[in-house]
């Protein structure tokens, strides 16, 4: 089910995620170019840091943790601050700071071979208002971030990132950024109304084998967020929505209708409601359906944005890597409004019968939008995904996803000499070190859409630590 999601760990509500299916029981828990060498010593220091890193995990004895029997204690690596950090989440609170490091590198083709080390600190704060003391069916979630090191996002010659959390907050951004702050208030069992600002690579997730925001499964932006809605939705801006939970005959889950209304300029690093919506507004509608086909679940998410904003075909987009386009003749007349049109679907083949979580499926996916003011103009997405399917690692997960993006046709004749559709594959294994920490390799085979750049394979490893 999507809309308003519990994402576990973590304590936030998504507004696009998927409901664990025991809140179908319960209202109130509902209330997420020239090639370089390899620098060594960088190569060296971000080796050094992976190894330690998982040897402590490996390493850690149990007993450090066993202050208390909170899940903070086995989940986080701070632990649960002496019983703190449950009291907290008793009375409504939830502090949740995670570290994201990537070491990625372009091993050919590309624009220059060269591999570098980043990544991107995120804080989580969550308030449930009832748990407070305060007045039911309310919550307050506020995210800020912020990058360190480099990414190899303009190395690799792809319109879109490789690297999904190099872009964010926004492309080499090294500042503090607040990218969301929205409340929630649910006015009864199957109605909810939100506002503030909204991060949308949080609430606009798609399936359930390639969602997480870059943080847990795949890499590249393609494989996680639908290119072709770019244009018309913002990564954070200002705005609010209402969602509807309807009843499924089908099923024991519910589906979900929302409607967002978002400011069309909005940007993570600026705030306030004249430059938001100085230009027009951003509008999104989903609907989300689960099916249980064979008796295994799934689900369908439908989706339409339209933003009454004027843009011109190559309009500055922070996700989007344009350097290669600028300079040929194109069109420099704005056009009025954009949209854009989005299915997303995923179903299990196999789940084992004691957990429906534990086994693998596949995911689709299909986009269009407007080619006159999107520089990706169609998209198409299919892969497979899947959790615990080796012995003795359930919590492992893997994903194997191929894209195609096609081109706006209403690019000049020069570009379309000179530049063709974009296609990848990428492939990953998040592998359960602790609760904490996971390790994931990454590997990707890209055609770049310019028909100066080779092929491309890019490998890459990220440690995510839940502090």
């Amino acid at each position: 089910m999507h809309c308003l999601a519990d994402n576990g760990s973590d304590g936030s509500y998504d507004l696009f995620g998927e409901l664990p299916r025991d809140t179908t029981e319960k209202y109130i828990p509902l209330y997420t170019q020239k090639r370089k060498v390899i620098d060594m010593k960088k190569s060296m220091k971000c080796s050094v840091f992976l190894f330690v890193s998982i040897a402590c995990a490996l390493c850690i004895n149990s007993n450090v943790y066993a202050e208390t029997a909170s899940n903070y204690s086995w989940n986080k690596l701070l632990g649960d601050w002496g019983g703190a950090r449950t009291q907290l989440a008793e009375q409504g609170i939830t502090f949740d700071i995670s570290a994201d490091q990537y070491y990625q590198g372009v091993m050919h083709g590309g624009v220059n071979q060269t591999w570098k080390y980043g990544g991107l600190m995120d804080y989580r704060l969550h308030f449930d208002f009832q748990k407070m003391g305060l007045w039911p069916g309310a919550f307050l979630d506020v995210q800020v971030m912020h990058q360190f090191g480099e990414f190899i996002n303009t190395d690799s010659g792809l319109m879109v990132p490789v690297n999904t959390e190099g872009a964010l907050p926004l492309p080499d951004y090294r500042q503090v950024n607040v990218t969301q702050v929205k409340y929630t208030q649910f006015l009864s069992e199957s109605f909810a109304v939100y506002f503030g600002k909204i991060n949308t690579m949080v609430d606009f997730q798609e399936t359930a084998f390639n969602g997480g925001e870059g943080r847990t499964t795949f890499m590249n932006l393609a494989n996680i967020f639908q290119p072709v809605a770019l244009r018309t939705v913002p990564l954070s801006a200002l705005g609010g929505g209402a969602v509807v939970f309807l009843p499924d005959v089908t099923t024991k889950d519910h589906a979900i209708i929302s409607v967002t209304a978002l400011g069309a300029n909005g940007r993570p690093d600026t705030s306030g409601f004249n430059e938001d919506f100085e230009d027009g507004t951003a509008m999104m509608a989903t609907y989300s359906q689960p099916s249980r086909f064979f008796d295994k679940p799934g689900g369908h998410l439908f989706i339409t944005t339209y933003s009454t904003k004027d843009f011109m075909l190559l309009d500055e987009n922070s996700r989007l890597i344009l350097d290669a386009l600028q300079g040929y003749p194109t069109s420099l007349t704005k056009k009025e409004d954009s949209w854009s049109l989005m299915y997303n679907m995923h179903q299990y083949v196999y789940t084992e019968e004691q957990d429906e979580t534990q086994g693998f499926g596949f995911f689709g996916r299909l986009g269009t939008a407007d080619d006159e003011t999107s520089t990706v103009a169609n998209f198409y997405g299919v892969g497979l995904g899947g959790k615990g399917m080796i012995d003795g690692r359930d919590n492992d997960t893997w994903g194997i996803g191929y894209f195609y993006m096609q081109l706006s046709d209403e690019f000049g004749s020069a570009i379309k000499r000179n530049f063709d559709d974009a296609q990848g594959v990428e492939i990953f294994y998040n592998i359960e070190i602790s609760k904490w920490m996971h390790i994931t390799p990454d590997f990707q085979i890209l055609h770049p859409s310019s028909d100066r750049v080779d092929t491309t394979y890019i490998a890459g490893l990220r440690a995510k630590i839940d502090f």
